[in-house]
C-alpha cells in the first residue's frame, strides 16, 4: 500500500519502540527481494486475500479432528504472520520504487475496516468462546478502529492506541495461533477449566480494546457521535446474536461488513476531502427488519436457512457494493493517472 504524509505521521504518533524492531529486521531485508515492476498495490490485495484465509482457517478449526485442526491453526498463524508482512512490505515498497499514491492509501485503511474486526474473529471462533465473549471481543475491536478514522477524518492525524500496534497485534496472533495449535492437539478444549480460562481472557481482551476505544474519546470531543452511529449496529447485531436471532457466521461477517461500509467510508471521504458524519440510514433499517421479522412475522426459514440470516447476508452485500461504488465514483480522484 502507498502510504502519503499523513499515513508516515502515523509511525511517528504511534509511540512503538517494538515495531521499528519488527519493520527493520523482518520486513526491510526482504525489499531487494521485490522487483519494481510489483506494484504496492498487487502487495496490499495479495496481503487482504491472506487475512480472509486466515480468518476462514480459524474459523473451521474447531470442527476439524485434532490432527487437521492443528494444520488448520498453524496455516493460520502463518498466514497472520505474511499478513503482518505484507501490511509492512506494501508502504515500504511503494516508497522505495517512488510509487505512492491516493489510491494506495485508500486501499491501505480502505481494507483494514474488514481485517481487524477478522483479526479477532478467527481468534476468538478458534478458541471456541462463549457468545457473550464473541460479541464483547468482535465489537469492541470493531469500536477502536471506528475512533480512530473519526480522528483521522477530523484531523488528519492517523493514531494508534496504546497499549499495541496493529503490526505487534498481528504478531501476537500469529504466535498464538501456533501455540493453540499444539496446546488443543494434546488438551481437549471441552474442559470446565479452560471455558473459565477463555472467559477471563475474553473478558481481559475486552478491558484492553475498550481502553484503546476510550483513548480516542477525550480527542474526538463532540464528533464521538460519529463513533456512535457505527458502535449501534453492532451492538443490536450482537444482541441478535445472543437472543438466537442470528447465527453466528452471519453476526461476524455482519459486523465485518458494516466496518467497511462505514469506517471504509470514512477512509474514502478523507482522503477525497469530503465530508462524512459516519451514518448510513440503510444498515440501520436492515437491522431495525432483523428484529421486525423475528419477533413480528415469524416467518419459517428457506431450506435451512432463516429469514433473519437472509437480511443480514443482504446487508452485508449492500455494504458491499455501496462501497464499490463509491469507490468507482472517486476513482479518476484516487487514481488521476487512469486513461
Amino acid at each position: 500500500m502507498s502510504k502519503s504524509a499523513q499515513e508516515r505521521a502515523f509511525f511517528a504518533e504511534n509511540g512503538s519502540k517494538f515495531e521499528p524492531l519488527l519493520i527493520k529486521t523482518l520486513c526491510e531485508p526482504l525489499l531487494p527481494y521485490i522487483p519494481a515492476s510489483v506494484h504496492p498495490n498487487t502487495i496490499t490485495l495479495i496481503t487482504h486475500g491472506m487475512a480472509w484465509i486466515t480468518a476462514i482457517l480459524a474459523l473451521v478449526s474447531s470442527h476439524l479432528p485434532p490432527f487437521q485442526q492443528a494444520m488448520a491453526l498453524i496455516g493460520a498463524g502463518i498466514g497472520m504472520f505474511l499478513s503482518m508482512l505484507g501490511d509492512c512490505i506494501d508502504g515500504l515498497h511503494a516508497r522505495r520504487t517512488n510509487q505512492c499514491s491516493k489510491l494506495g492509501e485508500l486501499l491501505d485503511h480502505w481494507l483494514d475496516a474488514m481485517v481487524v474486526p477478522l483479526a479477532t474473529i478467527g481468534m476468538s471462533a478458534a478458541l471456541q468462546m462463549a457468545p457473550w465473549a464473541m460479541v464483547a471481543i468482535n465489537v469492541s475491536v470493531a469500536m477502536i478502529y471506528s475512533a480512530q478514522l473519526v480522528l483521522y477524518h477530523h484531523t488528519g492525524r492517523f493514531i494508534a492506541p496504546e497499549p499495541a500496534t496493529g503490526v505487534e497485534g498481528q504478531l501476537g496472533i500469529s504466535l498464538g495461533y501456533v501455540a493453540m495449535a499444539g496446546f488443543f492437539y494434546y488438551v481437549d478444549r471441552h474442559q470446565p477449566w479452560l471455558d473459565l480460562a477463555f472467559a477471563a481472557l475474553a473478558a481481559a481482551a475486552t478491558f484492553v480494546q475498550l481502553k484503546c476505544t476510550f483513548f480516542y474519546y477525550p480527542k474526538l470531543g463532540r464528533n464521538i457521535v460519529e463513533h456512535v452511529w457505527f458502535v449501534l449496529p453492532c451492538l443490536a447485531l450482537g444482541a441478535a446474536y445472543l437472543l438466537g436471532i442470528l447465527e453466528l457466521h452471519f453476526f461476524v461477517f455482519s459486523v465485518v461488513f458494516t466496518s467497511f461500509r462505514v469506517c471504509g467510508t470514512y477512509v474514502l471521504r478523507t482522503i477525497v476531502r469530503e465530508r462524512y458524519n459516519g451514518f448510513d440510514g440503510i444498515i440501520f433499517a436492515f437491522v431495525a427488519l432483523i428484529f421486525a421479522v423475528h419477533y413480528g412475522l415469524r416467518p419459517a426459514p428457506i431450506g435451512s436457512l432463516s429469514i433473519e440470516n437472509l437480511i443480514a447476508a443482504t446487508a452485508c452485500l449492500y455494504a458491499v457494493s455501496r462501497n464499490f461504488w463509491d469507490f468507482s465514483r472517486h476513482y479518476r480522484t484516487l487514481n488521476p493517472t487512469a486513461a
